[in-house]
Formats: structure tokens, C-alpha cells, sequence
């Protein structure tokens, strides 16, 4: 073999080497305000969205500079990314170089949006006025409110084994569609104000709520009854709940005064872990698919931390005095669940 032979060899071999993040793919993180934040102040902390793909170690800053409020972000099968703001629903077809606001002037505090995983054409999202429906990747939106009595909604999960039922965590408790959203019928769940709703990435008829007071509730029955699972909790406001998807029974909760709590036996007892916490009221967690040991937590108004032991200690990371809303990750990071 020559040795330009041997050097075309190795530079194939080193293209064919995928990058050391490709495992978790791309981290999303949503940042609704800095208290630091000033109007017209030069040296502004950026609100807004951020992607990571070194594991959350490192940020970069994708959409407008100006001052928006970003709720949540998700990215569809196609590759489209959808952010939930204060100003609508935002769509970015280019990873996040330009961003088209695909709803009217009449749509403001979309909390939540999720992509149907039957179909990346239907978009919901949860606003506190109410749900929005796109079927066509948000050329045209349609309220669906039918059977609501108050409109107030903060998170919905689309199941993945019937993307016609979709749950929806709503002021007056649990709200559940048959249907895709044409109408909408009050859960089972007592009345609550729940604010997230969670499907678990495996056991795909168990459904988790996070309330205001109440703590938290299991389904295993695909939300025909529910159990409530607070065994250890001594903060009973719960706006984060994730899962560990290594395959085991690890939890994670954020809850509003009382930091993050984690079960290592699917949610029976748990735990209170915030060794290195400044700032006990968390919005946000994530655990990454591809390195189930590196955990993300958003607090309001306390900036992001990271944990690369399970949530035993916590660093802080970036966005300091920052709400860090909204916690998520690229389609390729989520299939390996």
C-alpha cells in the first residue's frame, strides 16, 4: 500500500467517525427572562433559544436577539423546530438561521407545543387561552376549545400509541381528547390545576401529572384512573417530571421551593437531591438519552445547572438570574429512548 493509499484510508475512516455529541444529538433550552435584563441596555443577557450539543457543557444562542419570551421548544421527525413564545408559535425550517411566526396577532403565551408522531404536518400547542392546532406545519391554526369550560392550559401530551387521545393539563385538572382535539371531555383526574402531563417513554399506557399543591399522580391505565405517588415529597407544586431512558426506574421531579427529588423505583419513594442547588424553585429537567448520568435543570430566576451524577451534586451552568423554562432535545436524541 502507498502512502497516499494509507492517508486517503485514514481520512475516510476519520469522516466515518461520528462527532463525541452525536450520541445525545442537540439540547434545546428555553429562556423566558433574566431579572438582569434591561430595555435598551448594550450588555443585555440574551433571552430566548439556546442549543447545546456538546452535552450541555457549551451554549449557543439560535433565533432573534431581541428580547422574546421562550416558553418551550421541540423539534419534529422532519426536522423542523417549533418554539412556544410569548409572541405565538415560531418555526425555523434551516436549524434556527431564520424563524417565521406562524400564528396571528391574536395568538400570545403559547406555554407548550408538541409534534403529532403520526404526523410532523400536526402541531399542537397548549396557550393560556386555550388549545391551537395546526394540520398543515402551521400554515393555517384553528383554536380547539370544544367541551373547556375554562381555557387556561400549561402542557398537553399526544400519545404515542394513538395520537387521537391527547391529554391536556388545563386550570381545572386533566382534560383528554379522543379525537385529535375536535372536542374535549374533563379527565378522570380530580380537579386540580395541573401543570405538566408526561407519557413514560417505554410503558406507553402510564401517564404522570404535576400539580399545583397536590404533587403528583400515576396512570398506568392510559388515564382511566390515577394513583398518587408523593411517598418522600415535601413540596407538593410540581412543574418538571422526566424520566431516566437507560431502561430503568429512575425519576427525576422539579418542584417549586423544594428542588429536585428522585426515585430510583419508578416513582414509589423519593428523594430530595440538591447538593449545589442555589435556587430551589426548578421549571425545567432533562436527562440525556445517550448519557442518562448528565441531568439538566432549569430554575426561575436561578439560571441552568447540570448534574454529571445523577442529580447527587449540581453545577451551575449558565444563564444566571435567568427563568429557564423549557428543557428538551433533537428527534435523534429521543429515539434512543
Amino acid at each position: 500500500m502507498t502512502s497516499r493509499s494509507r492517508t486517503l484510508l485514514v481520512i475516510l475512516a476519520l469522516c466515518c467517525v461520528p462527532p463525541v455529541w452525536s450520541q445525545d444529538g442537540a439540547v434545546y433550552m428555553s429562556v423566558l427572562s433574566s431579572r438582569k435584563h434591561r430595555i435598551n441596555a448594550s450588555n443585555n443577557p440574551v433571552v430566548g433559544l439556546y442549543v447545546s450539543t456538546d452535552r450541555g457543557v457549551t451554549w449557543v444562542h439560535r433565533g432573534w436577539r431581541e428580547y422574546i419570551r421562550m416558553f418551550y421548544t421541540e423539534v419534529g421527525q422532519d426536522g423542523a423546530i417549533w418554539s412556544a413564545c410569548g409572541n405565538g408559535v415560531l418555526r425555523s425550517t434551516d436549524d434556527g438561521a431564520t424563524w417565521r411566526v406562524t400564528t396571528g396577532w391574536d395568538v400570545t403565551e403559547v406555554l407548550k407545543v408538541h409534534v403529532s408522531p403520526a404526523d410532523p404536518r400536526t402541531v399542537l400547542a397548549a396557550t393560556a387561552y386555550g388549545v391551537i392546532r395546526s394540520t398543515d406545519r402551521g400554515d393555517h391554526w384553528q383554536k380547539v376549545v370544544r367541551g373547556f369550560h375554562r381555557t387556561f392550559t400549561s402542557d398537553l401530551a399526544i400519545d404515542r400509541s394513538n395520537p387521537k387521545r391527547i391529554f391536556v393539563a388545563a386550570e381545572e385538572g386533566l382534560y383528554e381528547s379522543a379525537n385529535g382535539g375536535d372536542s374535549w371531555r374533563p379527565g378522570t383526574f380530580p380537579h386540580a390545576l395541573v401543570n405538566t402531563v408526561v407519557q413514560h417513554p417505554s410503558r406507553l399506557r402510564e401517564f404522570w401529572l404535576g400539580t399545583e399543591e397536590h404533587g403528583i399522580f400515576r396512570s398506568t391505565d392510559a388515564g382511566k384512573r390515577w394513583k398518587e405517588a408523593n411517598s418522600g415529597l415535601t413540596h407538593l407544586t410540581i412543574y418538571a417530571l422526566t424520566f431516566d431512558p437507560s431502561g430503568t426506574d429512575r425519576m427525576y421531579v422539579g418542584t417549586y421551593g423544594g428542588g429536585v427529588f428522585r426515585s430510583d423505583d419508578g416513582g414509589r419513594n423519593w428523594v430530595q437531591k440538591n447538593e449545589g442547588l442555589k435556587n430551589l424553585d426548578i421549571h425545567s429537567l432533562l436527562v440525556l438519552p445517550g448519557s442518562p448520568e448528565v441531568v439538566l435543570c432549569g430554575t426561575l430566576n436561578g439560571g441552568l445547572y447540570r448534574s454529571t451524577d445523577r442529580g447527587e451534586n449540581w453545577v451551575f451552568n449558565s444563564q444566571e438570574d435567568a427563568q429557564v423554562w423549557g428543557l428538551s432535545c433533537s428527534p435523534a436524541l429521543r429515539s434512543t429512548r
